[in-house]
Protein backbone atom coordinates (compact mmCIF):
# COMPACT_ATOMS: atom_id res chain seq x y z
CA UNK A 1 0.00 0.00 0.00
CA UNK A 2 1.38 3.41 -0.93
CA UNK A 3 1.75 5.97 1.86
CA UNK A 4 -0.71 8.35 0.21
CA UNK A 5 -3.36 5.63 -0.14
CA UNK A 6 -2.81 4.53 3.44
CA UNK A 7 -3.13 8.07 4.79
CA UNK A 8 -6.34 8.63 2.83
CA UNK A 9 -7.80 5.40 4.21
CA UNK A 10 -6.80 6.34 7.75
CA UNK A 11 -8.23 9.84 7.40
CA UNK A 12 -11.45 8.40 5.98
CA UNK A 13 -11.99 6.39 9.18
CA UNK A 14 -12.50 9.69 11.01
CA UNK A 15 -11.49 8.16 14.31
CA UNK A 16 -9.13 5.50 15.61
CA UNK A 17 -10.31 3.46 18.60
CA UNK A 18 -7.54 2.31 20.93
CA UNK A 19 -8.51 -1.20 22.02
CA UNK A 20 -7.15 -3.01 25.06
CA UNK A 21 -8.31 -6.21 26.69
CA UNK A 22 -7.43 -8.79 29.31
CA UNK A 23 -7.17 -11.52 26.68
CA UNK A 24 -7.23 -12.13 22.94
CA UNK A 25 -10.90 -13.06 22.72
CA UNK A 26 -12.04 -9.99 24.64
CA UNK A 27 -9.92 -7.76 22.41
CA UNK A 28 -11.33 -9.36 19.25
CA UNK A 29 -14.92 -9.03 20.49
CA UNK A 30 -14.29 -5.40 21.41
CA UNK A 31 -12.85 -4.66 17.97
CA UNK A 32 -15.81 -6.40 16.32
CA UNK A 33 -18.23 -4.27 18.36
CA UNK A 34 -16.36 -1.05 17.62
CA UNK A 35 -16.34 -1.81 13.88
CA UNK A 36 -20.01 -2.81 13.94
CA UNK A 37 -20.70 0.54 15.62
CA UNK A 38 -19.10 2.38 12.72
CA UNK A 39 -15.59 3.15 13.94
CA UNK A 40 -13.33 1.52 11.39
CA UNK A 41 -9.93 2.71 12.58
CA UNK A 42 -8.52 0.26 15.14
CA UNK A 43 -5.32 0.43 17.17
CA UNK A 44 -4.96 -2.87 19.03
CA UNK A 45 -2.42 -2.43 21.81
CA UNK A 46 0.31 -4.89 22.63
CA UNK A 47 -0.79 -4.74 26.26
CA UNK A 48 -3.24 -7.46 25.16
CA UNK A 49 -1.70 -10.90 25.78
CA UNK A 50 -0.90 -12.52 22.41
CA UNK A 51 -1.93 -9.34 20.59
CA UNK A 52 -0.29 -10.60 17.40
CA UNK A 53 -2.79 -13.49 17.30
CA UNK A 54 -5.69 -11.08 17.72
CA UNK A 55 -4.26 -8.85 14.97
CA UNK A 56 -3.94 -11.80 12.63
CA UNK A 57 -7.53 -12.89 13.30
CA UNK A 58 -8.87 -9.37 12.79
CA UNK A 59 -6.89 -8.58 9.65
CA UNK A 60 -8.03 -11.85 8.07
CA UNK A 61 -11.63 -11.26 9.13
CA UNK A 62 -11.76 -7.72 7.73
CA UNK A 63 -9.46 -8.22 4.73
CA UNK A 64 -12.31 -7.54 2.30
CA UNK A 65 -13.28 -4.24 3.90
CA UNK A 66 -11.29 -1.33 2.55
CA UNK A 67 -12.87 0.98 5.14
CA UNK A 68 -11.33 -0.95 8.06
CA UNK A 69 -7.76 0.01 8.99
CA UNK A 70 -6.14 -2.05 11.75
CA UNK A 71 -2.84 -1.19 13.39
CA UNK A 72 -0.84 -2.01 16.49
CA UNK A 73 -0.21 0.15 19.54
CA UNK A 74 2.15 0.12 22.51
CA UNK A 75 4.93 -1.17 20.27
CA UNK A 76 8.10 -0.76 22.30
CA UNK A 77 10.76 -2.59 20.30
CA UNK A 78 11.62 -3.91 16.83
CA UNK A 79 10.67 -7.51 17.69
CA UNK A 80 7.15 -6.44 18.62
CA UNK A 81 6.92 -4.27 15.51
CA UNK A 82 7.90 -7.24 13.38
CA UNK A 83 5.28 -9.46 15.06
CA UNK A 84 2.61 -6.81 14.50
CA UNK A 85 3.48 -6.25 10.86
CA UNK A 86 3.62 -9.96 10.08
CA UNK A 87 0.21 -10.31 11.77
CA UNK A 88 -1.17 -7.69 9.37
CA UNK A 89 -0.94 -4.34 11.18
CA UNK A 90 -1.12 -1.47 8.70
CA UNK A 91 0.40 1.03 11.12
CA UNK A 92 2.48 1.02 14.29
CA UNK A 93 2.04 3.34 17.28
CA UNK A 94 4.68 3.69 19.96
CA UNK A 95 4.43 5.76 23.15
CA UNK A 96 7.90 7.15 22.45
CA UNK A 97 10.21 7.29 19.48
CA UNK A 98 12.39 4.25 18.98
CA UNK A 99 14.74 4.56 16.01
CA UNK A 100 15.02 0.78 15.64
CA UNK A 101 11.23 0.47 15.36
CA UNK A 102 11.17 3.32 12.85
CA UNK A 103 13.82 1.54 10.77
CA UNK A 104 12.09 -1.84 10.69
CA UNK A 105 8.63 -0.62 9.65
CA UNK A 106 9.51 0.51 6.11
CA UNK A 107 11.20 -2.85 5.53
CA UNK A 108 7.79 -4.45 6.02
CA UNK A 109 5.74 -1.63 4.40
CA UNK A 110 4.08 -0.47 7.60
CA UNK A 111 3.55 3.13 8.65
CA UNK A 112 5.09 4.51 11.84
CA UNK A 113 3.14 6.84 14.15
CA UNK A 114 4.36 8.29 17.41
Amino acid sequence: MQKYDFLNRLIATGCVAVVRGDNTQTAIKTCDAVIAGGITGIELTFTVPHANEALETLTEKYAGRQDVVIGAGTVLDPATARLAIIAGAKFIVSPSFNSDVAKICPQFSSQVQR
